[in-house]
Order: C-alpha cells, then structure tokens, then sequence
C-alpha cells in the first residue's frame, strides 16, 4: 500500500476515533470539564558541544504560552517562562466546547514552535517537548523525501484535477526562512505544467498564505524547521496536455504516480508498475521509482487524451504513403522492364508523366507536410516518420542519379 493511501486512510479513521469519542465525551460533559490536566515539558535548542559537533542544550528563559482553540473561543490561557533546565509546567481546567485543542507554544528567532495537541489528562516527555533552532535565510537544498502524484479521470469539460503531495525535510539545524527583501526568495518552489489552471495549496504543514502560484511554478514562503513538512496543492489540466511531461526538480527518495485512467502509463527511468490502489472509492494504477535524480524526467501517457487515437491515425497515414510509394516504384520498374509506358496508376492518374525523381520529390513534401501537422509527435511517429523520410530520400537519390546518366 502507498505511503499516501495509508495515510489517507489513517486520517479517515483518526478523524472517525475523534467522531466516536466526541460523541461519547458529550454524554458526561460535566464530570470531564471539572477534570483538570497537566503539561509538563521542556524546550530544546542546538548548542555547541565543541567546535566539530553539536548537540541539543535547555533554552532558558523563553516564554511559554498555554492556548486552547475551539470553535467557541480561542486564544492564550497562560504563560510561564522556562527554568535553566529549559523545563516549563501548566496545570489548567478545560472549559467551553468540548471540541476544544490545547497546545503549547514559544518563539525563537521570530519564528513560533509548537507541541502536539495535548490530549492526554497529564502530557509528559514527546508529547510537551518543543524545540527551537535559529533561522537563516540562506537558501539550501531540502531534501524530497516522498512526492506523490495523482492525475484524477477528465471531467466534463475535458480537464483532469492533478493533486501533487512533497514531504520536504530540512536535514539541517536551521529554520529556513524567506529572504526580507523588497523581492522575498520563497524557502521551497517547484515546476508544474505550463498549462496548470485553478492552482491551489490542499491540507498540509504549510498554511495556505505562504503558498503562491504563478505560471508554471508554485513557491512556499513559510518558515521550514528542521524535520519534515508536508506541501500538498492541486491543480487542473487539460486533456490537450497529455501525453504530459515532467521533470523530478530537486529529485526525490520515492516518487509515487497514481492514475485514475486505467489504460494510463508512465515512462522514466526507473519507475515501474505495483499493485493498484483504491483511494475514497477510486481505483488507481500505481508507478512507483525510487532514488530519482534530479531533474528526471517522466512522461505520463492517458490514452483517453485522444493521443493513441492520433498515433495511429498518423502511423496508418504514413502506411499508406509508404504502400503508395511501393506500387508506384513497381510500376515504374514494370515500364523499364516491358520497354514501354504502362498503365496509368488509378491512385494518381495525374502525376503519371511527371518523372520518378519528382514524384519522390512530391511524396516526401507530403509527408513532411503531414508531419508538420502533428502538435506533440509520440516517440512512434517520429520513428515512423524518420525511417518513410530516409528510405524516400534513399530512393529520390537514386532516380536523380538515373535521370542524370540518361541525360
């Protein structure tokens, strides 16, 4: 199963857990409310243990801030600052709505940290630890550790919804922050199709504030921490654009492709097929590469993008050119042959006077010309395309030489 989909489906049933146990929460509101709940926990930042390495030391003195959110009311409950332990402790009676979240917070460097949700009636260890790093606006190369791909089947106005989801992880001790300049540098971008319309950031780590579109990019302009983070958007493209290709900016650790199109296909290096899964209902074929380089590229085929259709529309126009070819070089060698002019070919009656070196000619404009025609030739026609071209030329040299000692 994908990384994505278990995600997804671990979300499904977190969000059903949460369902559940809201419900039964409200049946003793009162008995819960009255029970208080703790936190006590510590903040962490790095530190030079000597000059070739570092470590993780107590962050004293910070300010820690207590806030509940919930539909209801919102905002800080209290506040404390850390001891030289770098530890901090909260005791505190939940109130309002029982849809309400507590966590801890505290800010380093301008940049505010979190705790999870504190969930538990006393929260210790990893659930109450926060860590702070410095920040820096030097821009550096975050590591892809997963990007997934899924390419949705083609609405009714013949555009299909492609959701692209990064796990970035910043492998350094700094937060990555955007450049405080008049023209800020986002701290992560990346290409998407020239043709993409209706861009827009999806549930992730990044707020939706920080996430800017422009044509054929997507920048994030949030403060990255240490760790991973999750950038997820969407966007739409046309049928027109497939077969689409793409290319691995920055590379990735594992690069997934679902398409919803069952006969769709991707090629690039190392990407191979495994075993389909269903997502909210759907069915999706699954590629799957790993170690990409960067800049890799990957093309995605979708028959129903009318591409198949076009190919051998084209491949059986060249079929015929070339079939055409070889009844008139039979002809032309049966008058050799027979030492007189034979019977006018019924495919072309018109062109039958005009010498072999000219009707080559002609052919060869008129596969070019259809060639031409073509927006986004498929690798099979232009091998079929180039082979028809060399053998006419091959054959048009050699009328031309023949013409050439008659004369």
């Amino acid at each position: 199963m994908s990384r994505l989909s278990s995600f997804l489906r671990s979300r499904a049933l977190t969000l059903a857990v949460v369902a559940t146990a809201a419900a039964s929460f409200a049946l003793s509101t009162s008995a819960v409310q009255a029970q208080s709940r703790s936190v006590e926990g510590r903040v962490r930042r790095p530190v030079s243990v000597n000059a070739d390495s570092t470590g993780m030391g107590p962050a004293t003195g910070l300010w820690v801030t207590l806030h509940r959110v919930g539909k209801d009311t919102a905002g800080p409950i209290d506040s404390i600052r850390t001891d030289a332990q770098g530890r901090y402790r909260f005791r505190w009676t939940p109130f309002g709505s029982t849809d309400g979240v507590y966590f801890a917070s505290t800010t380093w460097g301008g940049i505010a940290y979190f705790t999870s949700p504190l969930k538990n009636v006393e929260s210790r260890g990893d659930d109450a630890e926060i860590t702070v790093f410095d920040t820096t606006s030097v821009r550096f190369q975050l590591t892809v550790k997963g990007r997934h791909l899924i390419v949705g089947k083609a609405d009714t106005t013949q555009f299909r919804t492609v959701i692209e989801v990064f796990e970035l992880s910043n492998d350094s001790l700094r937060t990555l922050v955007a450049t405080d300049t008049t023209s800020p540098m986002p701290t992560w971008s990346i290409a998407i199709p020239a043709s993409a319309l209706d861009v827009r950031a999806n549930e992730g780590d990044i707020s939706p504030e920080a996430f800017v579109s422009g044509p054929g990019r997507v920048s994030v302009y949030a403060p990255i921490a240490p760790g991973i983070k999750q950038v997820a958007f969407s966007y739409k493209v046309p049928n027109s654009s497939f077969p689409l290709s793409m290319r691995s900016e920055g590379g990735a650790v594992v690069f997934e492709v679902l398409l919803e199109e069952p006969q769709g296909f991707v090629t690039g290096k190392g990407f191979a097929t495994v075993d389909p899964v269903t997502l909210e209902g759907r069915n999706f074929r699954r590629f799957l590469s790993q170690d990409v380089q960067p800049n890799a590229e990957l093309i995605i085929e979708l028959p129903s993008s009318g591409a198949p259709a076009r190919n051998l529309y084209i491949a059986g126009l060249l079929v015929a050119i070339g079939m055409l070819m070889m009844v008139v070089l039979m002809r032309s060698m049966q008058r050799r042959a027979a030492g007189r002019v034979a019977v006018e070919p019924t495919l072309r009656p018109r062109e039958s006077d005009a010498p072999m070196h000219e009707r080559l000619a002609q052919e060869i404009a008129a596969l070019d010309e259809t060639y031409a025609r073509i927006e986004a030739p498929s690798e099979i026609v232009k091998k079929a395309y180039e082979t028809r071209r060399s053998e006419l030329k091959g054959a048009l040299g050699a009328a031309l030489a023949e013409a050439g000692s008659r004369t």
